[in-house]
């Protein structure tokens, strides 16, 4: 996990890992009052340069397909969608 920190405060971070194939991202998280202000995108440009460090080809993350407003954040980012399929099964 990578962070951001104003002060003594979290102000941003982004839980990314590499699977040895590619590399993911599984959660990105800015402090509602910061959003909008490129913490976002600050967080995302260093989960790619500690891939890259490693050598990993590809980062692939996934979004809910309703939230619309992560998939504009992504695609401005230069993300585009790939023709996949998710499967779950809940276990609780």
């Amino acid at each position: 996990m990578l962070g951001l920190r104003d002060g003594g405060a979290l102000v941003a971070t982004v839980m990314v890992g590499d699977d040895g194939h590619r590399g993911w991202v599984y959660y990105l998280a800015v402090d509602p009052a910061r959003q909008r202000g490129g913490l976002g995108r600050l967080m995302m440009a260093a989960a790619e340069d500690w891939l890259r460090a490693r050598g990993c080809p590809k980062l692939n993350l996934m979004v809910r397909g309703d939230n619309t407003q992560a998939r504009g954040f992504y695609a401005r980012l230069g993300y585009d969608l790939n023709d996949v399929v998710t499967l779950a099964k809940r276990l609780d």
